[in-house]
């Protein structure tokens, strides 16, 4: 079951950059949920309402956080990415890329946009500017970094990339296919993924950061494709072969589970809650201590979720 790739694809339709929108407050903790089919941004509050809807006039399928008051949003289709700032509403950077963005990860007020038609990773600062692009592997998807190192999934290829912050290749992991996921845990690499073909992944593989070896596994079926860590210490995975999102400890614990969402993509940590995305329900989910405390309605297709914490 193919269907984060075939997500990507489906957005045929482009669309012009947009320009203004209306602010959100700098100072207040939100999430953020990426409705990509009826193409909106809903912003939801501490209370767990809906405060500010963006009407987007492109097929984005894809934001971050480049910093607390800058959003960064991208799609497969475009040949370019737009830098939004939270607190005017106002496009304030324009970064030129290749049609094929599948991914964008930020770090350091670095961007790093990965391409799945160039299979390249390219670096840009946050004012828009190219600075280095280098060769992945096929279909480069998921980043995350360490600090040091910048962590690359290849989607349709059986390896893993391993870049400095600077975009030089400095290792190759050996990975499963259609691997998407991935979360640092203390000195390890946790990854999800689909499966490939007949075979769904039921797992989260576990690597060891400095080597690159696979240690063990955590059993989460079906298909957990993305991560995150809690406040209480404890890391959750969304599974949405199965509509489930799994509690594990740091050292590989399964300790609950629960049913959640129809076709659940993205999980994030919030405040004291776990909220997760139903893509085809337009739900978002917070759920505490294992129970479901709230539901608010979305736009059409919640594709991704993005948090900002309280500014200092």
């Amino acid at each position: 079951m193919g269907k984060l790739n075939l997500m990507l694809l489906l957005f045929l339709l482009g669309g012009c950059a947009p320009t203004s929108f209306d602010s959100i407050d700098p100072s207040i903790p939100i999430v953020a949920s990426l409705n990509t089919v009826d193409r909106t941004i809903d912003f939801i509050s501490t209370e767990q309402k809906i405060i500010q809807t963006w009407e987007l006039d492109a097929a984005y399928t894809g934001f971050t956080l480049v910093t607390n008051d800058l959003l960064l949003v991208y799609g497969y289709t475009l040949e370019e990415a737009n830098l939004i700032q939270l607190s005017t509403g106002k496009r304030i950077a324009t970064l030129k890329v290749e049609e094929g963005t599948t991914y964008a990860y930020a770090y350091n007020e670095n961007i790093y946009i990965a391409n799945g038609k160039e299979n390249t990773v390219t670096l840009f600062n946050k004012k828009g500017k190219k600075l280095v692009e280098s060769p992945a592997g096929k279909y480069p998807m998921s980043m995350i970094s360490d600090g040091e190192k910048l962590y690359v999934v290849n989607f349709k290829d059986e390896i893993l990339s391993v870049f400095s912050l600077d975009l030089t290749e400095v290792a190759e992991w050996e990975i499963p296919r259609s691997s998407h996921g991935l979360l640092i845990n203390d000195s390890e690499l946790w990854l999800g993924g689909h499966g490939a073909g007949s075979s769904p992944n039921r797992v989260i593989s576990r690597f060891n950061l400095e080597t690159g070896e696979q240690i063990g596994e955590v059993e989460a079926p079906i298909m957990p494709i993305n991560m995150v860590k809690a406040l209480n210490g404890n890391i959750f995975t969304v599974s949405h072969g199965n509509s489930s999102v799994y509690e594990i400890s740091k050292e590989g614990e399964i300790l609950s589970s629960i049913k959640v969402g129809a076709n659940p993509f993205s999980i994030v940590a919030f405040e004291n809650s776990v909220v997760v995305a139903g893509y085809d329900d337009q739900v978002i989910y917070f759920i505490e201590s294992g129970k479901v405390t709230n539901k608010v309605q979305v736009g059409k297709g919640p594709f991704q979720l993005i948090v900002r914490e309280a500014s200092n």
